[in-house]
């Protein structure tokens, strides 16, 4: 079965932290084990934010692609998805951008970004994040990049972003919204989870919610097992869901996950503990992979014309 994962942090640890490829939860190995086909890979702009040195981090991950194992896209997708390992590029923290769209143009022609988590925890020249509450709409450049993005078929990924933000997404893009890596509010109420508004909005919009397997956005028990993901995957499938879920673990960003579910060899336990719970191999194989692969080749057709 064709399986995507929407967000890991393996090209940061890489690229920028000088971390071994081998030491990473994310490997060439591991996808083939767990039949990864489509992993994204983040260019995490870093955890001091604008304070950081965020472009240049960029340009550093640009630069360990090689290092990742795996055949990254960086071009148009195939007709049909790989049935071996390969990967796409994300931006985290929109501050690598620098309030310039032609850092845009240059981090897109040089991997093909096909989503952009447009802030992190921290304020920048594009707006503000979940963790600093709901309120304060994009700001100019913010508006300017959405348009841009549009245009370019890149995905805007609201993970991270705070609510008015999301919702300026919702009336100013084309492009449905997306959450790589974000979870049900109502089932673990922290920040950085989707309120039911939200998560019924991206239903609408017909986007994408990658369910993360970070413990404290599963559960507030402090620790989690594979019934904390499924209670989360369920949720979303009881509001009407199934056609924009997926999942977007979160690996190499993380210090606690659920148990038997350490790294992308073990998303087969995943899928089969939906089997379990009587869910159909066509509505599996949606939220497995089928869901975000055809949303980026919705959005890849945009930027086609």
């Amino acid at each position: 079965m064709f399986i995507t994962d929407a967000h890991c942090d393996t090209l940061r640890s890489i690229g920028v932290d000088r971390a071994a490829p081998e030491s990473c939860a994310v490997t060439a190995q591991r996808l083939a084990q767990g039949g990864v086909g489509l992993q994204t890979f983040a260019m995490f702009a870093g955890g001091k934010g604008p304070a950081g040195t965020p472009y240049e981090d960029g340009l550093a991950m640009l630069g360990a692609i090689d290092k990742l194992g795996v055949p990254v896209y960086t071009g148009n997708l195939p007709e049909t998805a790989p049935e071996t390992p390969h990967g796409i590029l994300s931006i985290e923290g929109g501050e690598m951008l620098k309030g310039d769209l032609k850092k845009l143009e240059q981090f897109d022609q040089a991997g093909r970004i096909r989503l952009i988590a447009l802030t992190w925890n921290h304020e920048n020249e594009i707006g503000f994040p979940a963790k600093a509450g709901p309120k304060g709409h994009l700001k100019p450049f913010g508006r300017a990049l959405l348009q841009r993005m549009d245009q370019l078929g890149i995905l805007a990924d609201v993970s991270h972003l705070n609510e008015d933000g999301f919702w300026d997404i919702y009336d100013q893009m084309e492009l449905p919204p997306v959450a790589s890596h974000s979870n049900c509010r109502w089932l673990c109420p922290v920040p950085r989870n989707l309120r039911k508004e939200q998560v019924r909005a991206i239903i609408e919009k017909g986007g994408f919610i990658g369910i993360n397997f970070y413990t404290y956005f599963l559960t507030r028990r402090g620790s989690s097992n594979l019934e904390d993901v499924f209670r989360h995957i369920d949720a979303i499938c009881e509001m009407g869901g199934e056609n924009v879920l997926g999942f977007g673990s979160d690996f190499d960003g993380i210090d606690s996950w659920p148990e038997g579910l350490a790294n992308p060899a073990d998303f087969p336990a995943l899928l089969d503990v939906l089997r379990r719970h009587g869910y159909t191999e066509s509505v599996i194989a949606k939220i497995a992979g089928e869901n975000f692969w055809n949303l980026l080749k919705r959005a890849e057709k945009k930027r086609l014309g």
